[in-house]
């Protein structure tokens, strides 16, 4: 055969077997792909059927040869897991390729399973990578990644958060509602964030999110140093994290250090920080160096920018106002005050109605709010009802311009950080509360509770019911005066009972004398006070309103008032008809007796709460228990106004309305009386609950205007206004000018004032300690006190929530003591001076005297449903002056008397202020603390009335009685202990 045929023959062999395997091949494909296919569905029919054990076989078979299939390794997933097998579930779904469309859901999964084991930090990385896809398994990583940031204290990037997928969120104003948490103190509650990060810490101890968690917890409420150890161990683990770097440097700013801050700043990874906090390091950093020139340049850049920015409002007016710029000033505290107003109806929409309703009201507040992102959804909410609507499109056109423009250029930005970078710090100025003074007995500070054994046995009713009233929570009072003239405190306890009260005879108010032996006895009875009216108590206040040289009593009583005039032989008369005070009061709360038109008798001043009707209450649903109630929202009800009167020889006229006294909305729990202008005559201070508190001054003649906005009172630093409740008064930085501190609700703080002079005040609450210290807390009665006998005034306040809602939050909760330092501050010494502070109570009432006349300061504490607690000073301190006024031209109990004492090179000022703490009154003595000094070298009176004294050479460790243009002082008593 030719070659030729041969290898013709040769080929076609050849051809036909690559033709047949081709065949083959085609053929297993084709049978592979049809297996792949019928496998397939049914194993989606199976899960369909939610026949998990019947699907999984077949997929785990078509992925041995298809592992590039998402869809099925994500059903895979859900078969495991459906099962019970989760370390399988989690190994199909991170088998899911990254491009899968199915790569977010698997994702989600993993973050569910992570969070099921309280892993965070693993959680995080799975609900990152599924929140930057679309579909309803984005929005559940969106919500739950916010959630994680809120538990780890992550605020800033929750809200980053927000403003960037607000867009693909199926419910706008949920969105509006987010941001709106996100700007306030109860963005996430300390003891909720407590909670979730203990249960997470102790399933999954090496989490270093649960770290990061508890660092930021720590700093929350003050425990720097706990703060710092968590977040060294974050460090070491992800050294090079924006989330840490940002804790760092709050931890940074918290322990005032400003080479950390400038090390930490320079750390941060660009676009951590947003160009407003680089600025705002600048200012605290001048700040630090005591440049206040450069400070006040860099909160003008700021404002620049956020020109809402109430923190940067309020420093920069303080600086205008020690730079004698009154006009600045008072511009920058209007315009702050026009943010405050709008904030609180802002606040009030979103979370007191249906908000949705009220887009276009929303929109322009949150424009005036400079809320840009809240103000483009509310816009959008307007179009989605009229769609067509002229001022919304061109409302939304003007913030994409806004936004467009308002991008500062990355230059700038890099220059910002280098300049942070290297900003010299100059060796800060301490101010020193009292200069040269030494003593710091933080060591030997110790209080026993000796109620029982004193017998001072009380406890106060609320009469707690189902319906949960709003005024049993918030009842409850103390008081203290000598009222049988021996020398010796006696207490006065208001008791509430049943709510609403029954009628009939038959109070349940009790008068304890003291005997001067360290005891007490029932003197209810014998003194007439058991005669009085049944009635539901929530306030007591102590004042000679007659000047007989008795202390009477006045008691602000569920819908009346009752004024127990002191006969001067141990017993009391009720004198509330003839002095012009019968009859229904409404809701009063806290009062002050003061000389406030100047003729030498006390005025009177009682703050009033608001409408309530106890035989048809309007109850409010719990938010967790269904079929319960708790005390409702106070801004769901009319405020009820604050009352004047003025005394006419023992006869009380109300003189509100030709006063000036405007109350629109004020909600009144506490009032203090006293010269915070340094002009003579005595102003009016008010916390409110939920709205702006009043500072009314004094103009003479008894009249006043209310300037709380200009003077810097009416709202918190941060740009809101709080639920205030107690009132301390005192010169706490040792300037000789009263300053204030006020309680607030839980997760608000408290707030000190720090008085600048002319009646302008500042929040000064960071600077001196507090902001952290009592966030965690809610607090009522509180004053100023020198525990130690150093000269430095000490803060003491009573706490306790109004709602239970364990375990969401505390119910009751521990007073708390603040030693004044040498530093300025006010150090928590709480758990250092005695079991007394540890127990946990629902606190109202609180009030200040040397019980036991040793020259130490006790203090009661009133709770609710709780006994009466005595706060037996028991410390190791220096040694005390306390002098007692005696009014002549003056009112007898000489309220607005400023004596300065002059002793061991240090000079003391102490002032005697009507009312104050929380609906209780505090022993009307004056202390001065003179630590290791034998006496006073000088004493001068300025007295109310003008007159001015002066005493030489009084000695340490006794009490003197001072009477107006006395030429000597009059030894009392030298203290025992």
């Amino acid at each position: 055969m030719p070659n030729s045929l041969v290898h013709k023959g040769r080929r076609v062999r050849v051809a036909v077997a690559i033709a047949v395997a081709i065949g083959a091949v085609y053929g297993l494909v084709v049978l592979e792909g049809w297996w792949a296919r019928t496998t397939r569905q049914d194993a989606f029919r199976r899960l369909a059927r939610r026949d998990f054990a019947g699907a999984q076989p077949g997929l785990a078979r078509l992925l041995a040869l298809h592992r590039g299939d998402g869809e099925a390794w994500f059903q895979l997933g859900l078969c495991e897991s459906a099962l019970g097998r989760e370390p399988a579930a989690r190994a199909a779904w991170d088998s899911v390729p990254i491009d899968s469309p199915f790569a977010g859901r698997a994702a989600v999964r993993r973050a569910r399973q992570e969070l099921a084991s309280h892993r965070l930090a693993a959680a995080e990385t799975y609900l990152l990578r599924a929140v930057d896809e679309r579909g309803a398994h984005a929005v559940e990583a969106f919500e739950t990644l916010v959630h994680l940031f809120k538990i780890e204290g992550r605020f800033r990037e929750a809200r980053r958060l927000v403003n960037g997928w607000w867009e693909d969120y199926p419910n706008r104003i949920s969105m509006v509602t987010e941001l709106t948490q996100l700007d306030t103190p109860s963005a996430y509650a300390p003891a909720k964030a407590r909670e979730a990060l203990d249960r997470a810490g102790a399933a999954a101890p090496d989490d270093d999110r649960v770290w990061l968690g508890k660092a930021n917890l720590a700093m929350r409420t003050g425990d720097l140093d706990q703060a710092g150890r968590w977040l060294e161990a974050c460090e070491r683990e992800r050294p090079d994290d924006a989330a840490v770097g940002r804790a760092r440097l709050a931890l940074s700013e918290a322990n005032r250090d400003a080479t950390a801050v400038r090390r930490a700043a320079a750390r941060v990874a660009p676009g951590a920080l947003d160009p407003d906090e680089l600025i705002r390091l600048r200012a605290w950093l001048a700040a630090k160096a005591n440049d206040q020139a450069a400070e006040g340049e860099a909160l003008r850049a700021l404002l620049a920018i956020r020109a809402d920015d109430a923190p940067a409002l309020e420093r920069l007016a303080e600086l205008e106002i020690l730079a004698g710029r009154s006009a600045e000033s008072a511009r920058l505290r209007a315009h702050k005050a026009e943010l405050d107003r709008a904030r609180w109806r802002f606040d009030n929409l979103i979370f007191l109605t249906r908000a949705q309703d009220h887009g276009r009201e929303l929109a322009r507040l949150a424009e005036i709010l400079g809320r840009s992102v809240e103000a483009r959804i509310c816009w959008k909410l307007v179009l989605d009802r009229e769609p067509g609507d002229a001022e919304a499109f061109q409302a939304i056109a003007q913030l994409d311009a806004r936004a467009r423009s308002a991008t500062a250029p990355d230059d700038q930005l890099a220059a910002l950080r280098a300049e942070l970078a290297c900003t010299p710090v100059e060796v800060e100025v301490k101010p020193s509360l009292v200069a040269g003074a030494k003593h710091d007995s933080r060591a030997t500070l110790w209080f026993d509770d000796d109620a029982e054994s004193s017998g001072l046995r009380f406890q106060f009713d609320s009469g707690m019911t189902a319906e949960r009233q709003i005024p049993e929570t918030m009842s409850g009072g103390v008081g203290l005066l000598d009222y049988d003239g021996d020398g010796w405190l006696d207490v006065y306890c208001v008791q509430g009972g049943p709510f609403p009260p029954p009628a009939g005879a038959g109070g349940g108010d009790r008068l304890f004398r003291n005997r001067g032996d360290g005891t007490f006895e029932d003197a209810t009875a014998r003194s007439g006070v058991g005669r009085l009216a049944r009635g539901y108590g929530h306030g007591v206040t102590v004042g000679d309103y007659d000047n007989d040289g008795d202390a009477d009593l006045f008691l602000t009583r569920w819908r009346s008032y009752v004024l127990l005039k002191n006969r001067g032989d141990g017993t009391f008369e009720d004198a509330t008809e003839a002095a012009g005070l019968a009859g229904d009061r409404g809701w009063p709360t806290s009062a002050a007796l003061a000389d406030l038109d100047g003729d030498g008798d006390l005025d009177l001043y009682v703050a009033h709460y608001l409408e309530w009707n106890a035989e048809h209450p309007e109850l409010s649903a719990h938010r967790s228990r269904p079929g319960a109630f708790e005390y409702g929202y106070p801004q769901k009800f009319p405020a009820e106004p604050d009352h004047l009167f003025r005394n006419d020889g023992g006869r009380f006229h109300d003189v509100t309305a030709e006063a000036g006294i405007v109350d629109r909305d004020g909600r009144g729990m506490g009032v203090v009386a006293a010269d915070l202008d340094d002009d003579g005559k005595i102003d009016l201070f008010v916390s409110n609950d939920t709205t702006a508190n009043f500072l009314f001054r004094n103009l003479g003649g008894m009249r006043f205007e209310e300037v709380g906005d200009a003077a810097g009172l009416a709202s918190n630093a941060e740009g809101g206004y709080q639920a205030s409740m107690g009132i301390a008064c005192g010169d706490l930085d040792g300037d000789g000018r009263l300053d204030l501190a006020v309680t607030n609700f839980y997760n608000e703080s408290m707030t000190y004032y720090r008085n600048l002079g002319g009646g302008l005040f500042a929040d000064h609450t960071a600077t001196v300690g507090l902001l952290a210290a009592t966030r965690d807390m809610l607090g009522f009665g509180t004053s100023f006190l020198d525990v130690d006998n150093d000269g430095r005034l000490d803060l003491a306040v009573t706490n306790g929530h109004v709602n239970d809602l364990r375990p969401e939050t505390p119910y009751a909760m521990p007073s708390q003591l603040f030693l004044g330092a040498a530093n300025g501050r006010l150090v928590d010494v709480s758990t250092q001076s005695g079991a007394a502070w540890a127990v946990p109570r629902v606190g109202r009432g609180l009030a200040v005297g040397d019980l036991d006349n040793d020259g130490r300061q006790d203090m009661l504490v009133l709770a609710q449903n709780q006994p009466l607690a005595y706060f037996h000073n028991k410390s190791a301190t220096g040694a005390a002056l306390v002098i007692e006024l005696e009014g002549v031209k003056s009112p007898r109990d000489a309220v607005g008397a400023r004596v300065t004492v002059e002793a061991g090179g240090r000079r003391l000022v102490r002032y005697l202020h009507g009312g104050g703490s929380y609906q209780s009154a505090s022993d009307h003595r004056l202390y001065f603390g003179l630590g290791e000094a034998r006496a006073a070298d000088r004493v001068e009176i300025q007295w109310p009335s003008g007159q001015r004294d002066r005493h030489e050479n009084l000695a340490a460790g006794a009490r003197y009685r001072l009477r107006e243009g006395a030429a000597k002082p009059e030894r009392v008593t030298a203290f025992r202990r």
